[in-house]
C-alpha cells in the first residue's frame, strides 16, 4: 500500500512541477506538532528524487515577497500540504493567499490539504484571491475537500495523498514499553467529547512539545534575528533555512519514539495514523473535530491490516488492549 500511495502522489505531481526551472517551497511548519513535520521531509523526499533543490524555503514568519523574487524567476511556487488551508489557522492561510496574489506569473501548486473553512466570509475572500491567478493547481486528500474545492475554486484540482507518504516505509526506532499508546489530541481539533480516562496499560500523551535541542535554538534565534532586523534578510534567510530539514527531522524522530512505545496505538491526529503506516505499527484511529481523519482514512488507507477504525474512545481503547495483548501473547 506505501509504494502505491507513493506512486498515486508522483502520479499527480510529476506532470506538474517542471525540473528545468526553479522551484520554491514554502510554510515550514515553525510549530512542535510532529505531522507538518512530516509533511514537510515528504515534500523534500519527493523533490530530491526529482533532483530538485528548492531554490527557496521559508516559514510564514520567515517569508519575504523579495526574497522570493530574487530567486523564483518563471520558476515553481509550491505551498506545504497540510490540514491548514481554511480558517482554522490563519498565518498559513494568510501566507498563501499573500502568495498567490503576490505571484501572479508563476505557476503555484497547493500541496496536499484538507480543506476547511468554518466562516463563509473566509472562503469567499480565498475563493476571489485564488481566482483571480490563471496557474494555480490545488492538491487535495480527501473527498470532501476535492468537492470544496471543485464547488468553489476555478483552479484545477486534484486528489492526491499526503506527502509524508513519499518517505517510504520507516524504520521502528524503539521496542514497545507499553501496551497501548494513546496519542489524543489536545488543541483545537480535540473532539469536543468527553475525555475518557485511560485504563491500565494505556499511556496517554501528546506530540506538542519540543526537545531541547541546538537545532530548535538555532532555528529559534536566526528567526529572532530576522524579524528584529528583515534588512538582513539577505544574510540571515539562507543558514535559516539550512535549520528547517534537521529541525524536521528531528520532530519526526520525536513522533517515532512515541508511537513506537506502544504495541498498538490509538489516535485521532492523521499523522499518528500516517506515521504508524510508515513504521508499521498496528493502531485504532479515530476522527478529529471535523472529519478530517475520517475523510483520509476512506480515501487512501481503509484497506490496511495496520488499521482499525473506531467512532468511540472506549471502543477504541478496548479494541487496542485486545489487539496489543494478542500480540504480545
Amino acid at each position: 500500500m506505501l509504494a502505491a500511495l507513493a506512486h498515486a502522489i508522483e502520479d499527480v505531481l510529476v506532470p506538474l512541477v517542471p525540473v528545468d526551472r526553479p522551484v520554491a517551497l514554502l510554510d515550514f511548519p515553525q510549530v512542535p506538532n510532529v505531522g507538518d513535520s512530516v509533511i514537510w521531509l515528504g515534500a523534500r523526499a519527493f523533490l530530491a528524487r526529482r533532483g530538485i533543490r528548492p531554490c527557496y524555503t521559508c516559514s510564514h514568519r520567515s517569508y519575504s515577497p523579495a526574497g522570493l523574487a530574487r530567486r523564483i524567476g518563471d520558476g515553481t511556487i509550491l505551498l506545504s500540504g497540510g490540514g491548514n488551508f481554511g480558517d482554522l489557522y490563519p498565518p498559513h492561510q494568510e501566507l498563501r493567499e499573500a502568495v498567490v496574489g503576490e505571484f501572479p506569473r508563476n505557476r503555484i501548486i497547493q500541496l496536499p490539504q484538507t480543506m476547511h473553512f468554518e466562516s463563509h466570509e473566509a472562503l469567499e475572500r480565498a475563493r476571489r484571491v485564488f481566482d483571480r491567478h490563471s496557474d494555480v493547481k490545488l492538491l487535495l486528500r480527501d473527498a470532501p475537500s476535492l468537492a470544496l474545492a471543485r464547488e468553489r475554486f476555478q483552479a484545477r484540482s486534484f486528489l492526491c495523498p499526503d506527502m509524508a507518504f513519499a518517505l517510504g516505509p520507516q524504520p521502528r526506532p524503539i521496542a514497545p514499553s507499553h501496551p497501548v499508546v494513546w496519542l489524543a489530541r489536545t488543541d483545537k481539533e480535540a473532539p469536543a467529547t468527553p475525555r475518557v480516562d485511560p485504563p491500565p496499560g494505556v499511556l496517554r500523551v501528546d506530540w506538542l512539545r519540543d526537545d531541547d535541542t541546538g537545532m530548535l535554538k538555532s532555528n529559534e534565534w536566526l528567526g529572532r534575528l530576522l524579524r528584529r532586523m528583515p534588512g538582513l534578510h539577505g544574510l540571515l534567510q539562507k543558514p535559516l533555512s539550512w535549520t528547517y530539514g534537521p529541525l524536521a527531522r528531528e520532530r519526526m524522530d520525536r513522533g517515532g519514539r512515541i508511537l513506537s512505545a506502544g504495541r498498538v496505538v490509538v489516535t485521532n491526529r492523521l499523522h499518528a495514523h500516517i506515521l504508524c503506516l510508515l513504521l508499521g505499527i498496528p493502531h485504532v484511529v479515530l476522527d478529529n473535530s471535523y472529519g478530517k481523519v475520517r475523510g483520509f482514512h476512506e480515501a487512501w488507507t481503509h484497506a490496511s491490516p495496520l488499521v482499525e477504525w473506531s467512532e468511540s474512545e472506549t471502543d477504541a481503547l478496548e479494541r487496542a488492549l485486545a489487539r496489543a495483548g494478542a500480540a504480545g501473547g
